[in-house]
């Protein structure tokens, strides 16, 4: 992925929206649910009280104020760290998901008729049972399966992965995901 490609995926709008949700997920409630960070932010208090109050479990424990300031800040940025780079996680998948609903959207779809000609409509236009037809280079117009050849498919927009499968029609891989790109056949 290239530098420009990185910047982009990463846009001030997550991050601002990271930086919110990072602040809000230290609420306990939410810790909860992960039980790792919530033992984290549990330390972070303890730690917490120890600095202000050393002599709360007994003993003399006054020289390790200092120790226990330094504690509790490593403690609350680490969890705060963790939510950001969940928030973060969880605004770029949005983005995607939002972005590859655009996409579906917005692709035209040639829509083959009994007649043998081709029309091209929006792919919201779509009805179950309609036939379309998808050549090399075209985003595929929504779900469906191929009924006649094979293609190599792009489908890192859904799954990641960088290779492209083939669908062919008759098989186990037969079905296609709309907003996913036929690269040949």
């Amino acid at each position: 992925m290239s530098k420009h490609q990185k910047k982009k995926s990463i846009t001030p709008e997550i991050l601002r929206e990271a930086l919110r949700g990072s602040v809000q997920k230290l609420n306990p409630r939410y810790m909860i649910k992960n039980p790792v960070m919530f033992v984290v932010e549990i330390g972070f208090f303890v730690t917490l009280l120890l600095s202000f109050f050393p002599n709360l479990f007994g003993g003399d424990n006054a020289g390790l104020r200092v120790y226990n300031i330094i504690v509790s800040v490593i403690l609350f940025v680490t969890v705060l760290f963790a939510n950001f780079a969940e928030s973060v996680a969880e605004g770029r998948g949005k983005a995607q998901a939002a972005s590859l609903k655009k996409t579906q959207k917005d692709t035209e779809a040639h829509v083959l008729r009994e007649d043998g000609t081709t029309v091209t409509i929006s792919s919201s236009e779509l009805c179950k049972g309609d036939v379309v037809l998808v050549r090399a280079g075209e985003i595929i117009p929504g779900d469906g399966e191929v009924i006649e050849g094979i293609a190599s498919v792009d489908e890192s927009a859904i799954t990641g992965e960088s290779a492209p499968v083939v669908r062919e029609n008759g098989g186990d891989f037969c079905s296609v995901t709309g907003g996913t790109t036929v690269v040949s056949d």
